[in-house]
């Protein structure tokens, strides 16, 4: 009993002593601030890194609190809808592209990013901090271009949230582009651009050279864009159905029946023409002379071209090519899903991408081009000193036909599929494997099945032969006798 009394005694001694510490610590604490943390599920090489160490040094400096970054990755759209969708991603910001914003939006999956400002408008203003630079806030266009915001708006004007509310409160520009073709100078020459079009991506011109050394977009609402186009430059498209009539836009979101009908079967026939299908390792592929063409994204062909530049000989192994005939546009942006657990990080990272020197820095990085109201960069001194320190010319930089593209009728924009989805993805399937196993490898198969049939038929009946019971014959009495 008097060991126990010592030993408490002691414990209550020891406690005594360390209470001192422990307060001191949870006022240092409460001092200097917490922990903050900021989840951001974002495409693959789709940022300047350095900002996301120089973002969460700001937001320590503006609101006390320290901040870890999670950064994860996602190499389409459908990847990245499907864990949103299932309740998988539990994270602050996602960009994904303009149909799957909409998609997104109608499975209420995102958060009002005006709505979201006027909750947190006493903490900004306690804060000190303004969000000038956002869009979605309807102030304007911020620091956004101003014809990135009206394509944006007439595209999605009838997109609604189950409150009413437009599709443009619920997200903030971040990049833009094109689709086009990536290709070898040495091997297709702007000759046959110019001639065949999309149809360069099927070989039509039988380029021995370019012959299984192309790429398609292993990304099904893309590469059926290019295979619909296709059939208009080709005059391939189903007759009787008025298609001739409809815009890019409207070609390229069309799915009836008919049309994916038509697009499997060019698809299929494009099989004996590519190396194959890919997401991310395409400008690598080219890059390397393992392929010559490449169906890309704008930003990953402006990238590889920049990386192609030979100093020696002052060229371009590559260049980039978007059909006349016509093509999609496309708009990434930020959005705040309903799993955010730091809407004031969220919403102030998004402000910081907003910002003229964030925006030049990601597109100088990535190749992309930045929705960023390119007059505001063009006139901000430290972009136009950062873009003179990486040997641009500013004017050129900005004038760059490749880089910001004329945005007009011929490009289109698209929308969310809906419940006809499914019917592409099935198509898709079945076209990237092809029209099954063809007729002579069947009878290759058959053959070689066959022979290894009767070879194992002719074994078992040897070995059956050899060690059946032979039939004695019974020896006679009379024999016997003898």
């Amino acid at each position: 009993m008097k060991k126990i009394i010592k030993l408490s005694f002691v414990i209550l001694v020891i406690i005594c002593l360390l209470l001192p510490l422990f307060v001191a610590c949870n006022k240092k604490d409460d001092e200097d601030g917490g922990t903050d943390r900021l989840v951001i599920y974002n495409w693959e090489d789709y940022i300047d890194s350095d900002l996301l160490d120089e973002f969460a040094e700001y937001y320590e400096e503006v609101t006390g609190n320290s901040l870890e970054i999670t950064y994860t990755t996602f190499d389409t759209n459908e990847t990245m809808m499907t864990k949103v969708l299932k309740g998988d991603a539990n994270v602050d910001l996602i960009c994904p592209s303009d149909y799957a914003i909409e998609k997104l939006l109608k499975a209420d999956c995102l958060l009002n990013q005006k709505d979201i400002y006027n909750e947190l408008k006493p903490q900004l203003d306690e804060l000190g901090i303004d969000f000038e630079g956002m869009s979605s806030l309807g102030k304007g266009s911020g620091n956004i271009e101003d014809e990135v915001i009206d394509v944006i708006t007439d595209m999605f004007s009838a997109v609604k949230s189950k409150d009413g509310k437009p599709y443009t409160e619920y997200m903030t520009p971040y990049m833009w582009g094109t689709l086009g073709i990536l290709y070898n100078v040495n091997i297709v020459s702007e000759e046959e651009l110019d001639e065949y079009g999309w149809g360069v991506l099927w070989n039509v011109q039988e380029n021995e050279e370019l012959e299984n050394k192309i790429l398609m977009k292993d990304s099904v609402r893309d590469t059926y864009a290019a295979a619909v186009l296709y059939m208009k430059e080709y005059d391939l498209l189903p007759e009787g159905y008025g298609y001739e009539d409809y815009s890019i836009g409207d070609l390229i979101n069309c799915t009836d029946d008919a049309m994916l009908s038509a697009a499997e079967k060019v698809l299929t026939e494009q099989r004996e023409h590519i190396s194959g299908y890919e997401v991310d390792f395409g400008k690598d592929d080219m890059l390397n002379e393992i392929v010559y063409a490449d169906f890309a994204w704008s930003g990953d062909a402006l990238w590889a071209i920049e990386e192609s530049y030979d100093e020696e000989t002052d060229e371009y192994l590559l260049g980039y090519y978007v059909p006349e005939i016509g093509s999609n546009i496309w708009y990434d942006g930020w959005v705040i899903p309903t799993s955010v657990n730091n809407k004031l990080a969220a919403m102030m990272f998004i402000e910081y991408m907003c910002q003229p020197m964030s925006a030049a820095r990601n597109s100088m990085e990535i190749g992309y081009t930045s929705a960023a109201d390119k007059e505001l960069m063009r006139n901000d001194v430290e972009v136009c000193e950062f873009l003179e320190e990486n040997e641009y010319d500013v004017d050129e930089y900005f004038e760059d036909e490749g880089r910001y593209p004329e945005i007009n009728e011929k490009l289109g924009v698209m929308r969310d599929f809906g419940t006809r989805g499914e019917a592409l993805v099935q198509m898709w399937q079945r076209a990237k494997s092809g029209n099954g196993v063809s007729p002579v490898l069947w009878w290759c198969l058959l053959g070689i099945t066959g022979g290894v049939g009767l070879a194992f038929g002719i074994y078992f009946l040897v070995q059956s032969l050899r060690y059946r019971p032979r039939k004695i014959k019974p020896i006679s009495p009379e024999k016997n006798n003898e």
